[in-house]
């Protein structure tokens, strides 16, 4: 398709008890652009609070019987009336509940059990009962904690006035001295930072024998929570994909919810308006028509007929589907910017482009093999670490110009830097086709052939640069923006002026007739028409007066227009002397790695250091003058083709979808 997909403005009222399976039927086809009625969105009705936190309470019962995924629900299946959801969870959560009391009393009690074992590990060592040292009558006892660095230094400085007793965690210490002597105690034991603790409260025996109790104790909740795992388990298997079918329902009722808030209702009657591409419209209109039984009334409006449009206040979004190949690329467009509604699609044309300017830059059939395996490995799907490349589609991307960078490859000679391999094949091949044979069908060896490959990339440039004009005069035009399109630097007068410049510089190069008069005429006429732009628009539009800001003001805008267009044009052009540039580099690059690996290859282990320094060499160069050369495509295709005609970005379509397995996307 070489223009946007052509849309259409829907509106729909639907009777509210269908809103739900029209929501869902427009979610699963994916091809509705819904039109919010208000960006704050209407509150929430209570029974959107009753399903919210349905939904809750069923999510946290998958966590709680460590459910993995969610089912996918039929997209042509009916919706599920909520009130049999909201018995089916009941359900499903009385089968669970003994076993969340259960559990919620165990780790309840275990929680009890580390904290009073964390207590008495402290005084392992006391062969006494707490309650006995908690009752002296005549001694005071601290118990509390310094730095465990400063054990020492507190048991040196309390020698001569109480018995310090180091405990089993470290750090803590317990201090006895006479009750008289508690006050003097206090006051050193303050110099060390003493921070107090106090006995376990609710413990008085020994503390050896009451933390043996407690871990005998800790190990029969432990039992008792693995066979809570194992009724788990159980209701896993029984109840499980039930579980995860209810979750994905309510998932996708939410969904719907969130997206009904941004519409307007009124009474038992929901509206739902949006943007959907022309040819989807029938067959959408038809489903919705026997899945409401008719309940349904609809207005069709085109881009043109909706008041927001009209009045600039709203943008019409840009589809343009693509097949497996062009949707590789389109990311690149859409980050540079959104082409307006009815503009052509540029993404045909990056493809293209970026395989040829990558391919020319980076010909080597050995590492552009490279390029192919990762671009299959991508789009296997078998590697988890390849999946968020794998949606963005940059498998096929890496394919392509895997591809390509065999076949400028084969012409260059190249099999993983090495120039010499597929000599005796071309020399057959070209013997067979051109009746002489020859090494290299492309080879940059010799000044002639330099300059000569110099002036093709120019040529690509020159191709390059006139469609990127031709798209944005096609563009204008079809906007009606007569001005743009005829009087400026990338409308008809710019690309005159720069299509008979390059007629010239081919004739030059061929030996065609001398420049003359003539010539000199037809490059003036489209400098003078960028020139005397603006009386020319204000006399085409009865403006008055001609030169709005003056004569002087005019003369010395027309002269900077000129020069300008005359510097872009050559900036442009001359631009593309990079991809001849880096396709000299990688050609260099290739016979260092070979010079290097003939220096080594005479030294003791030569053949080992030989494929070394071979191995290394090439994965240098695909890596790094592989992001290089696609950091200059790139920028190419930004700076010099995108610049022609992305003077606005559109607004992209973005659907209301609906997930199978639940959710929005």
């Amino acid at each position: 398709m070489l223009f946007t997909e052509p849309m259409k403005s829907v509106e729909l009222l639907i009777l509210k008890s269908d809103a739900d399976r029209v929501m869902r039927y427009l979610g699963f086809a994916g091809c509705l652009q819904l039109i919010a009625e208000s960006k704050e969105g209407r509150l929430p009705a209570p029974e959107d609070h009753d399903a919210a936190d349905l939904r809750l309470r069923v999510q946290s019962l998958g966590r709680f019987l460590a459910l993995e995924g969610t089912a996918a629900v039929e997209p042509s299946q009916a919706p599920p009336e909520r009130g049999e959801l909201a018995r089916r969870a009941e359900h499903l959560m009385a089968a669970a509940r003994p076993l969340i009391d259960q559990e919620t009393a165990l780790i309840q009690k275990r929680m009890g059990l580390t904290q009073a074992a964390e207590e008495l590990a402290s005084f392992s060592r006391l062969e006494v009962a707490l309650s006995d040292v908690r009752g002296l009558r005549y001694l005071a006892v601290r118990l509390g904690s310094v730095a465990p660095e400063r054990i020492g230094e507190v048991t040196e400085a309390l020698s001569k006035r109480a018995v310090v007793v180091p405990l089993e965690k470290p750090g803590h210490l317990m201090a006895i001295t006479p009750r008289k002597g508690r006050w003097a105690l206090d006051s050193e034991l303050s110099r060390f930072e003493f921070q107090p603790a106090q006995f376990p409260a609710d413990r008085g025996g020994v503390p050896g024998e009451m933390l043996a109790a407690i871990r005998a104790e800790l190990s029969q909740v432990e039992r008792g929570l693995a066979e809570v795992e194992r009724g788990k388990a159980a209701l896993r298997r029984e109840r499980g994909a039930e579980l995860l079918e209810l979750m994905a329902e309510l998932d996708l009722d939410a969904a719907v919810d969130a997206a009904l808030q941004t519409l307007s209702s009124t009474g038992s009657v929901q509206k739902v308006t949006g943007w959907i591409p022309r040819r989807r419209l029938s067959a959408v209109l038809e489903g919705l028509e026997g899945l409401t039984q008719g309940r349904i009334a609809v207005r069709v409006f085109e881009p043109e007929e909706v008041a927001e449009v009209k009045a600039g206040k709203a943008r019409v979004p840009v589809s343009t589907p693509h097949g497996r190949v062009n949707r590789s690329f389109e990311r690149m467009v859409f980050s540079y910017g959104v082409p307006l509604y009815g503009t052509i699609d540029p993404t045909p044309f990056v493809a293209v482009m970026f395989v040829v300017l990558f391919a020319i830059m980076f010909g080597d059939v050995g590492q552009g093999f490279v390029g192919v395996v990762l671009g299959l490995l991508i789009n296997s799907g078998r590697f988890a670490s390849f999946d968020a490349y794998r949606r963005k589609h940059f498998g096929t991307t890496f394919l392509v110009v895997g591809l390509a960078s065999m076949v400028s490859g084969l012409l260059y000679g190249s099999v993983f830097a090495n120039e010499h391999l597929l000599e005796p094949v071309t020399m057959s091949v070209t013997s067979a086709v051109f009746g002489r044979p020859m090494s290299h069908i492309i080879s940059l060896e010799g000044f002639q052939k330099i300059i000569l490959f110099f002036g093709v990339t120019i040529g690509f440039g020159a191709v390059i640069n006139s469609v990127g004009l031709v798209i944005n005069i096609v563009n204008l035009a079809r906007r009606r923006d007569w001005e743009h399109a005829i009087l400026s630097k990338t409308g008809a007068a710019g690309a005159l002026f720069f299509w008979y410049l390059l007629s010239l510089g081919a004739r030059m190069v061929f030996g065609g007739p001398r420049i003359g008069p003539v010539d000199f005429a037809a490059i003036a006429v489209p400098l003078l028409a960028l020139f005397f732009r603006e009386p020319l628009v204000h006399l085409a539009r009865g403006h008055r007066p001609l030169f709005k800001e003056g004569v002087f003001s005019f003369v010395i805008e027309g002269i900077i227009e000129v020069l300008e267009s005359a510097i872009y044009y050559v900036s442009n052009s001359v631009s593309f002397l990079r991809v001849a540039a880096f396709a000299l580099a990688h050609t260099v690059l290739s016979t260092i790695v070979f010079l290097l690996s003939d220096m080594v290859g005479g030294s003791p282990g030569g053949l080992f250091f030989r494929v070394l320094v071979i191995l290394i060499g090439n994965s240098i160069i695909v890596v790094l003058e592989g992001l290089i050369v696609t950091i200059q495509v790139v920028r190419l295709q930004y700076y010099e083709f995108f610049s022609k005609f992305f003077n606005e970005t559109g607004e992209q379509f973005s659907p209301f979808i609906l997930r199978s397995s639940g959710g929005v996307r």
